[in-house]
């Protein structure tokens, strides 16, 4: 049975497994980006660990994709150029495709224990799928449906300009242009542009690590709740606007793994009271179900799914 390599290479973590033909993933390991100096030392570690020696491999990678060369964007010197990485590991088949990209090819492979919803439950429809999600960076791609098979577009959406639209954010996001310069969502919407909240909120706070944030909000401490709950109103504006750029009405999917962290605070009416709040069309997004992806290792069931595509023989 051919086994492929099937990795999702994140800015803090990389997770790495192989996958057979029959779905089912072997030898499963994660590995903490600070403990290797690159990418290609992190795949040279898992091999090594595990003795594994696939022929084929496919990798999610947090970057735009294009060209021979691929650089992740929030892990400064991590790349690999696709023909000499491919001959170094020997692999005879390679694919390397965005992050994002690859958890909107898991959607339709999630089942209900995989997902729930966020906010009353609304019916889902046939229609496109966006999925988004905030982790060291905030990825965006689409799902479309069409001559009856999916196909995902990937987008840096992340990185579209973003601002204040309520009156307690003006102040906020001033101090996020003293800081930033120009504010992207990924700047507010990540693990670090929690930490960047919480300073902008109060700029005399100490400086938390992104876990810190999450782990004080769940625990009902003041500045930590005010910055989650923040964070959470941004995001359900976020989603709500992809929904309407894409008339999404298959749903979205929210993933990453700031936003798992804060699942409880998703449940909570502004989520989805900002994710509604884009008038004319508020009676739409009404209509448009949102998910949080529950399972651990979606980027690894997408690799695994496009890898299933293009199978090697043994």
């Amino acid at each position: 049975m051919s086994t492929t390599l099937v990795a999702d290479i994140g800015g803090s973590k990389s997770r790495f497994a192989l996958s057979n033909s029959s779905g089912a993933f072997e030898r499963m390991l994660v590995i903490d980006n600070d403990t290797v100096a690159g990418l290609d030392a992190a795949v040279a570690r898992y091999l090594e660990e595990t003795g594994a020696r696939p022929r084929a491999a496919t990798l999610a990678v947090a970057g735009p994709i294009g060209g021979e060369e691929v650089v992740l964007t929030n892990r400064p010197g991590w790349r690999l150029r696709r023909g000499e990485f491919a001959k170094r590991f020997g692999f005879l088949q390679l694919r390397v495709l965005n992050d994002f990209e690859a958890i909107a090819w898991a959607v339709p492979l999630l089942g209900a224990a995989q997902t729930r919803p966020l906010g009353k439950l609304v019916a889902v429809r046939e229609g496109v799928k966006v999925v988004l999600g905030p982790g060291t960076g905030l990825g965006v791609a689409a799902l479309l449906p069409a001559n009856g098979r999916w196909h995902v577009l990937a987008s840096e959406g992340g990185h579209a300009s973003f601002g204040p639209q309520e009156a307690d954010e003006v102040e906020v996001f001033a101090r996020l242009r003293e800081e930033c310069g120009a504010v992207s969502a990924e700047a507010v919407l990540s693990g670090p542009g929690l930490v960047r909240l919480a300073r902008a909120l109060d700029p005399r706070a100490a400086r938390h690590e992104p876990e810190t944030l999450v782990a004080g909000a769940l625990a009902r401490e003041p500045a930590a709740q005010a910055a989650a709950r923040l964070f959470v109103r941004l995001l359900g504006r976020f989603a709500g606007g992809l929904a309407l750029t894409f008339k999404a009405l298959g749903g979205v999917y929210i993933a990453g793994g700031v936003a798992y962290g804060l699942g409880p605070l998703l449940d909570e009416p502004q989520f989805r009271s900002a994710f509604e709040a884009h008038p004319p069309h508020t009676s739409l997004l009404k209509t448009i179900p949102t998910f949080l992806i529950t399972c651990e290792q979606p980027g690894l069931i997408g690799c695994a799914a496009v890898s299933d595509e293009h199978a090697l023989t043994a």
